[in-house]
């Protein structure tokens, strides 16, 4: 997977490249968290495979626990950054039509 280029901090960038940067390290984060929840998963397959010792077993699965808390606390951070994104997003863009109504225009509301 190759890496997103960033434009340079010197570089004055428009509305639509900085929510498209914000939108890519979102992505990319998300994409970093499911790689570290597919490592625990198989951690625990080959732990299983591997070893009969129960003492082993629930050290192991301490270790996955922990991971996976310190994964929630990321989407949590993460959850907060697309809301925040959200808000910069447009979901109805102006319109190009133009309207010759007087006073307080409802045409394309």
């Amino acid at each position: 997977m190759s890496m997103p280029k960033f434009p340079r901090p010197e570089e004055i960038l428009s509305r639509d490249v900085a929510i498209n940067a914000i939108l890519t390290s979102i992505a990319l984060e998300e994409a970093g968290l499911s790689h570290i929840i597919n490592a625990e998963g198989e951690k625990i397959q080959y732990i299983l495979k591997q070893c009969a010792d129960a003492k082993t077993v629930l050290a192991v699965n301490e270790s996955v626990n922990e991971m996976l808390d310190r994964v929630i606390d990321l989407q949590i951070v993460i959850k907060n950054k697309m809301r925040l994104a959200e808000k910069f997003l447009v979901s109805n863009p102006p319109s190009t039509k133009k309207c010759y109504c007087t006073g307080k225009c409802k045409c394309y509301d």
